[in-house]
């Protein structure tokens, strides 16, 4: 079992995280599995099938409150 996202079929959207088995049926639902030590899922958040990332917002603009793009570059220690 794994950590999952359960998110709408026609949305991006994570209704809820829950441990199961990626291919546990859930009906209108499609699971996302991420590893809980490296990355932060929960309900109200968006996932990006594009890069793998749950983002704060619909845009992707933001990833734990931190702007995206400075996360994506490895900058988030040093705030450049």
């Amino acid at each position: 079992m794994s950590a999952c996202a359960a998110i709408h079929k026609e949305s991006i959207e994570v209704v809820n995280t829950i441990l199961a088995d990626t291919d546990f049926p859930i009906d209108g639902f499609y699971l996302v599995e991420y590893d809980s030590d490296k990355f932060f899922s929960q309900k109200g958040i968006f996932y990006n099938a594009t890069d793998a990332r749950f983002y704060d917002d619909s845009i992707y603009s933001t990833i734990n409150g931190v702007v995206a793009s400075v996360v994506s570059s490895g900058c988030l220690s040093t705030g450049v």
